[in-house]
């Protein structure tokens, strides 16, 4: 079973330019309709947030002008009341051990803005993902917390990757951006950022980073999430092991001992061949991954350089 982290706001309300303050959260449909998903696909899910505060809900989300009559908005309250144990203790943040997950999710609502986007627990966090093969998904106003991502040598670990956010038409067209102290598609300039018509879907994978641009992109981001974590369950890993090398899948135990990495990789591929398995991924000496290959039987390609 795949394991999904799920990284939400303590933050309640969200400091504007001129230093007042404004009621905010995590947006529900941000949330919950990932979480229908990721229940459908048989993902395990478990719920974070720094310090281990309970979550605040942005009450704009469940205002039934936004989310499509009193109907909706009924049915996302019913939806957080089932889910009400959980979100009242989650895990905090700096007790997350990240090889215990395939892959973060993170929600958006202004919350991120306040306190995702500067926490150094999750930057770590989402280096050591990154780094690691995981999967790192987010929509709309979530990705800001990937500005925390920052490498020891001040790179930001994301920059140059393709990136959907809330735009600053949408930021505008909700009346916020003249307010805010700073808008999520200027600060993620580093990032190449596709986006698409406002309010509409819109979501893009980056290799194993995927994101959307509003709360209606949220199913699709979620799906694409599960598409990718289904894909490493055909993954081999060509890691150091006990001096040597050796290969294993995704959790599984060490496969052999190889003196080279070259030989390692050879007895993976073949094992791969064999067995029905998609893509070697080769680490480094410190665990990073340095490349991949999709195994084919009748061709090998070379995937995007992973090297950071």
């Amino acid at each position: 079973m795949s394991t999904m982290l799920i990284v939400l706001t303590g933050a309640d309300t969200w400091t504007l330019n001129d230093e007042t303050r404004h009621p905010t959260g995590f947006w529900a449909e941000e949330l919950l309709a990932p979480m229908r998903v990721f229940r459908e696909a048989g993902v395990e899910m478990t719920i974070s947030t720094p310090g281990g505060v309970r979550p605040t809900v942005d009450e704009g989300s469940m205002n039934p002008d936004v989310v499509g009559g009193e109907d909706n908005a009924a049915a996302l309250r019913a939806e957080l009341e089932v889910i009400a144990d959980v979100l009242a203790a989650p895990l905090a943040l700096e007790d997350v051990a990240p090889d215990d997950y395939d892959g973060v999710f993170i929600p958006g609502g202004h919350g991120p803005m306040e306190d995702l986007a500067v926490s150094e627990e999750l930057g770590r966090l989402l280096v050591t993902m990154l780094d690691g093969g995981q999967i790192i998904a987010s929509v709309c106003h979530g990705p800001a917390a990937l500005l925390s991502a920052t490498r020891d040598d001040g790179t930001w670990a994301f920059a140059g990757r393709e990136i959907s956010a809330f735009t600053n038409e949408e930021e505008t067209q909700a009346g916020l951006a003249d307010k805010a102290p700073w808008l999520l598609e200027d600060r993620l300039g580093e990032a190449t950022v596709r986006t698409g018509p406002a309010w509409q879907p819109f979501s893009i994978a980056d290799g194993d980073l995927v994101t959307g641009q509003n709360p209606a992109s949220s199913t699709e981001v979620a799906e694409k999430a599960v598409e990718r974590l289904d894909a490493r369950s055909h993954r081999l890993h060509v890691v150091p092991h006990e001096g040597g090398w050796t290969f294993k899948h995704e959790h599984g135990e060490p496969e052999g001992h190889f003196a080279t990495k070259k030989e390692a990789v050879q007895a993976t591929k073949a094992h791969g061949r064999q067995h029905g398995d998609w893509e070697v991924v080769i680490h480094d000496r410190h665990g990073v991954i340095r490349d991949s290959v999709t195994i084919d039987r009748a061709h090998e390609s070379r995937k995007r350089d992973r090297v950071h």
